[in-house]
């Protein structure tokens, strides 16, 4: 992982001119930049508690040099941001009373590994805060898709927000940095234009103008929890999150020396001669057999084992951490290794993953929104248009259902709800209630049709027949009178 220069490195670099900017563009990449720097600290923290990399904050209470040598990791930051993600499955987008993949946007989404680049979106979406979609025209001659549809992480991207517009205002994207850091290029996407800007060597900056044919900015957040006061959101790994980490880290570090010095019972002696000890305590610890000597008075030792220590509280103490970041982030306590006594049965299941699906749900219509707005750019973008057409207002993104539910479970309420409404069998949505993918309800339909198609032909064939046989009954009778 790069790191970012610092402050003072920053303002050494901060473009004061560059070619081909207006003034006021300038400054609004200046603002750009300076927001980017701002942020940059706390994502690149979270990213740290994410990859597990995290220090172990000192206690005062554990000794320096074990402190030093036990390298102990965690991983739920990253369990509280991938549990969610994987409950937040994009499915394609649909239209009301239309067909399957509305205004052709699957080959152009493939093309673009929109299924590979839009999960990962999510996940950094969810790590940061936010993250970012941005659109523009590709260059086809050089086999880039008709338009171009990229993932941007927010910690190497930044946007200003419109609060009146409720909409980004202007971008940067960082594409490139030096050895120290610092950014040599950048895009920066405004509502009329895109700069493609490049740092010289000589630390002269100079900016590519790209014309921009909506006239908005071709950027889209993705948010988890936006609120008023905060329009990129918030992340998973919050403030709570970190600090109730770093504390059952350090009970795990407490563990793992409290297994060391307490595997072998500790025993007192006393009236021992003086050389007791010149093989070492450890020596005398590990042998199976042990003789001591009388003391110097002719005393036998006096040898009494202390009761030995035990690790249960330990235990629980790393199950109540364990409890406050489930309640914290609506996980289940068994999916962070806590293991129960009982099986749980599949409505205690349900119930422990209730906070989870309510936030799932949520999550998905705030980031449906956004994919929209980047479907309608999309639209636009490839067919050439200033304006969006009414129909692509109707566009909404598919979302998997969050809840994890059995099949027989699915298959049964899917029969309960079919009695009481039953043109629902013959709906796609049934065939998505029972769990088929789109790949495997676009199959099923397609089989589906090819057997209608069938019968169809076969009936018809059989009333042709009827009818010539209807016919030539009618013309042999006047064939026997003549």
């Amino acid at each position: 992982m790069v790191s970012v220069a610092s402050s003072s490195a920053l303002d050494e670099f901060l473009p004061r001119v560059m070619t081909n900017v207006t003034d006021a563009e300038l400054g609004v990449i200046r603002a750009l930049v300076a927001k980017w720097r701002e942020k940059y600290p706390r994502n690149l923290l979270r990213s740290t508690y994410f990859d597990g990399k995290m220090p172990l904050k000192p206690t005062g209470n554990i000794p320096a040099e074990a402190h030093s040598r036990i390298k102990a990791v965690l991983g739920w930051p990253a369990k509280s941001v991938t549990a969610l993600a994987h409950r937040t499955v994009f499915d394609g987008f649909v239209t009301p009373g239309q067909d399957q993949d509305p205004f052709d946007l699957a080959a152009l989404l493939d093309a673009n590994r929109f299924d590979l680049e839009l999960p990962q979106a999510i996940v950094s979406a969810l790590k940061h805060s936010c993250s970012f979609i941005t659109t523009a025209r590709g260059d086809v001659q050089s086999g880039e898709p008709e338009v171009l549809v990229m993932a941007r992480s927010a910690e190497w991207s930044a946007g200003l927000w419109d609060k009146r517009r409720r909409a980004v205002s202007a971008a940067v994207a960082i594409t490139s940095v030096d050895e120290q850091g610092r950014p040599t290029s950048m895009d920066v996407y405004l509502p009329d234009v895109v700069l493609l800007c490049v740092r010289r060597p000589s630390g002269g900056w100079v900016a590519d103008r790209r014309k921009n044919p909506l006239n908005e900015v071709l950027v889209e957040p993705l948010t988890y929890d936006p609120q008023l006061d905060r329009p990129f959101g918030r992340s998973r790994i919050t403030r709570p999150v970190m600090n109730i980490t770093d504390h059952a880290l350090t009970t795990i570090v407490r563990a793992e020396i409290g297994a060391d010095f307490y595997a072998v019972p500790r025993v007192v002696l006393t009236n021992i001669a003086a050389d007791a000890f010149s093989r070492g305590k450890w020596e005398m610890a590990i042998d199976r057999f042990l003789g001591i000597t009388k003391d110097e008075d002719g005393d036998s030792p006096d040898v009494t084992q202390l009761p030995q220590m035990t690790m249960q509280p330990l235990m629980d103490q790393y199950r109540m951490y364990a409890s406050q970041f489930a309640g914290e982030t609506g996980l289940p306590v068994s999916s962070l290794g806590i293991v129960q006594d009982n099986p749980p049965s599949a409505e205690a299941l349900y119930a422990a993953e209730k906070d989870l699906i309510v936030e799932a749900r949520a999550t998905t219509r705030v980031l449906g929104g956004s994919l929209r707005q980047v479907a309608r750019k999309v639209v636009m973008l490839r067919d050439g248009l200033t304006e969006a057409p009414r129909e692509v207002s109707q566009i909404r993104a598919n979302w998997l259902n969050p809840a994890f539910t059995s099949p027989v479970t699915a298959a049964d309420a899917l029969v309960k709800l079919s009695a009481v409404f039953p043109w629902l069998g013959d709906t796609e949505v049934a065939l998505e209630y029972a769990g088929f993918t789109q790949p495997e309800v676009t199959r099923l339909l397609a089989d589906k049709r090819r057997a209608q198609g069938g019968s169809t032909l076969a009936a018809l064939i059989a009333a042709g027949r009827q009818e010539s046989d209807e016919a030539a009954a009618e013309v042999v009778p006047d064939a026997v009178e003549g």
